[in-house]
């Protein structure tokens, strides 16, 4: 635009003389400013931030501008200090445009500044890590819509879209099966296996069934893989013991005769089972012996 102005009119802007003074101050700030590679303008008093969408007053000044990149985005002083719309040559204002160039091209890793958007390894990355946080410090699937969380996120990796509840349960079922898969796997090497059973209640009065099989593997090491837990009815928890625990060897391509014997966590369970399991299944009952010993004392 300014290669169409006659020279007086170019000196004028460049001046910032006349009744053009404001719209030359800007038309400058604009040109030289790298600051405006993260906003755009909405209108004359407003602009808007390309990582957050967050609107801001504009008073012909990009100072608040730079202040919210290094708050809100940590845009680090090192490479705000080729964004500073200082009076500069046209030669300066080339050099800088190579220079942020060279900067948009660098990995956040490097401490000068987070990228805008997320690249797609790093965002599954990232998705990978939140879903690991919340099975193993057993985390609810609406942490990722707790307002807290979203800012952390928000600050440690502005380009990152957290998922919704609903894409974490997929994500999580699709984990679960892949590690049910290699545990299957696993315990195919097993030569016998003893499973214990374990009768226990939550602090909601719900009583639950945990099936665990203990065996010696291939390297000579003793395993102890929980194949599942299940909410079992309070009158039902005795009964047809046997069925629950051959669904569960069967989910995982065990038969009957892989099992040694039946660990049993309290007599009671030992008593009303032994004979079924014997009779039915062919399997030996066995109970807990710090469990019978507890008992005794």
């Amino acid at each position: 635009a300014a290669a169409n102005l006659g020279p007086s009119s170019r000196r004028k802007r460049e001046k910032g003389g006349g009744q053009e003074g404001g719209s030359a101050a800007l038309y400058v700030d604009r040109r030289k400013s790298k600051v405006w590679n993260y906003y755009t303008k909405l209108g004359d008093a407003y602009v808007e931030c390309n990582v957050c969408k967050k609107q801001l007053s504009f008073h012909n000044s990009t100072t608040t501008m730079r202040e919210h990149l290094v708050r809100k985005h940590s845009i680090r002083d090192t490479l705000l200090s080729q964004l500073k719309d200082d009076q500069t040559s046209e030669s300066d204002y080339a050099a800088q445009e190579n220079v942020a160039k060279r900067s948009r091209q660098m990995t956040p890793d490097n401490g000068l500044y987070h990228a805008a958007s997320c690249s797609e390894p790093r965002t599954d990355v990232i998705l990978e890590l939140v879903l690991e946080m919340i099975f193993r410090d057993l985390h609810p699937l609406s942490v990722v819509k707790d307002k807290g969380f979203g800012l952390l996120i928000g600050y440690l990796e502005p380009g990152f879209a957290l998922p919704s509840p609903l894409q974490l349960s997929s994500m999580l079922w699709h984990r679960y099966n892949l590690v049910k898969q290699q545990l299957e796997c696993y315990l195919q090497s097993a030569q016998a296996i003893v499973v214990c059973v374990e009768f226990w209640t939550s602090q909601f009065s719900r009583t639950y069934l945990t099936v665990t099989a203990n065996f010696i593997d291939g390297a000579w090491r003793r395993a102890r893989c929980v194949m599942e837990t299940q909410q079992v009815h309070e009158e039902e928890a005795e009964g047809d013991l046997g069925e629950k625990l051959y669904a569960v060897l069967a989910e995982f391509g065990l038969s009957g005769k892989s099992v040694f014997c039946v660990m049993h966590d309290s007599p009671q369970s030992a008593a009303a089972n032994w004979q079924q399991l014997k009779d039915v299944y062919g399997w030996s009952s066995l109970c807990c012996a710090a469990r019978t010993l507890h008992l005794c004392i």
